[in-house]
């Protein structure tokens, strides 16, 4: 089978085409089987893939996905989830107390290093991260407590 990158077409190669693409590939009947019927897309050296379908707004998903980050965190320490954990600000308990002003301090640093980033991808400056490159760029969550002796 032949397939040319900037048709994105299929061309069989017992079939004579009077203007076949100048950018035609011969590809393996086994890569023609598993990509017939899928949309695809050129990839490196213009051999069709499977195209995968972004999002129509990426936001929402790295949103859901950097305060699920926030939330695992918050249960690791036997939290319900972020915004439990930050009620516990100025607890009598100082552990708690330390803990919620860890998480209070943890989400603002994660959401005003995010919206940065989305600023810099909207001025075109850089590409939209994957959930795992933003996690990879959050700051870290800092808890400062000393145990009373």
């Amino acid at each position: 089978m032949r397939f040319s990158p900037s048709t994105l077409g299929w061309y069989p190669e017992h079939t004579d085409y009077p203007n076949l693409p100048n950018d035609v590939i011969t590809v393996s009947d086994a890569l023609y089987a598993e990509l017939c019927g899928k949309q695809i897309e050129a990839g490196p050296g213009g051999i069709p893939r499977e195209r995968t379908p972004i999002p129509l707004d990426p936001v929402p998903t790295l949103v859901s996905g950097l305060q699920d980050l926030m939330d695992s965190r918050a249960k690791a320490l036997g939290y319900d989830d972020l915004k439990t954990a930050i009620t516990y600000r100025g607890d009598p308990n100082p552990k708690f107390a330390a803990e919620a002003e860890g998480f209070f301090v943890y989400r603002s640093g994660v959401w005003t290093t995010a919206y940065a980033y989305l600023a810099r991808v909207q001025a075109g400056e850089v590409s939209f991260p994957t959930l795992a490159e933003a996690v990879a760029m959050m700051p870290a969550l800092s808890i400062t407590y000393t145990e009373p002796t």
